[in-house]
């Protein structure tokens, strides 16, 4: 499967892009929020992994892009601080799940990507 993930920072990027494809998926990858609206528009992905805090865009508007182009497409918020609000707006914008940095690849291998039918 196709996955986009958007972060600013490089080691999250890596990290996470090396764990999907060892899983048999294809990512793309982002540091902004331009950039990855313009990859999306290009070849809409079906799974999205966007970080909330961008440099120059809100995640949550982002996210609310994405939807908007593709309401089809599930979009993980990712985050580094446990904000609440921030969680209910993103669930209230269509987002699948938010997880916490650093990641639990478990929990992202079996209750993310087990739901695309992809182990």
């Amino acid at each position: 499967m196709d996955i986009l993930i958007v972060d600013d920072d490089t080691e999250t990027l890596d990290l996470l892009k090396a764990f999907l494809e060892s899983n048999g998926h294809t990512v793309q990858q982002a540091n902004r929020g331009k950039t990855a609206l313009d990859l999306f528009r290009a070849k809409p992905a079906p799974l999205v992994f966007l970080d909330v805090r961008l440099p120059d865009t809100d995640g949550l508007e982002l996210l609310k892009a994405v939807k908007a182009i593709r309401s089809e497409t599930s979009v993980v918020i990712m985050t580094g601080f446990r904000e609440a609000e921030v969680v209910v707006e993103a669930f209230r914008n269509g987002a699948l799940d938010c997880v916490l940095k650093p990641f639990n690849f478990e929990y992202l291998k079996f209750h993310i990507l087990t739901r695309f039918n992809k182990t």
